[in-house]
């Protein structure tokens, strides 16, 4: 589901939160379970979408369009481990005309080593149309030029 329309400018701006890494969050190897990186990264996601959008319950009960992750990766650079608080920052890497990439980076919140990077795309759909692409919603994309995460040209 990507879309063929050039790259926008990268924004300087980024999204960030620091998160605290909880108990149930670890294996028995004592270090951050890797899959949990996808889910600070949408923790984060989550937050700039109320930014962006608002109170979120209202806006999914009203919306038509939606925006699943078609694409995730993420490297590893060093381990995360109990009670260590992680600054996750998000960059929009890339908007086209139908989806948004994400670019995160997890840092050490204390040293601002480098603990792992992801980048998570999402690709815009009618939740009406049987997930029919369709482009991306115009208040999403203003609500992401508000924030400084996006340049003003672009779809």
């Amino acid at each position: 589901m990507s879309d063929s329309e050039p790259p926008t400018a990268k924004a300087a701006a980024a999204f960030e939160r620091t998160l605290l890494v909880h108990f149930h969050e670890i294996d028995r190897a004592g270090i951050v379970y890797f899959a949990r990186i996808f889910e600070y990264c949408h923790r984060v996601y989550e937050e700039l979408l109320a930014e962006v959008v608002g109170p979120l319950e209202p806006f999914f009960q009203q919306k038509d369009w939606g925006l699943p992750l078609v694409h995730a990766e993420a490297d590893y650079a060093r381990p995360l481990r109990l009670g260590d608080r992680v600054r996750v920052r998000l960059e929009v890497e890339r908007l086209g005309e139908r989806s948004a990439t994400f670019a995160y980076t997890l840092t050490c919140a204390a040293t601002g080593e480098p603990r792992a990077r992801a980048r998570l795309v999402h690709a815009c759909v009618s939740l009406g149309d049987g997930f029919a692409p369709r482009p991306l919603h115009p208040d999403y994309v203003a609500g992401l030029r508000r924030l400084g995460l996006v340049a003003a040209q672009g779809p």
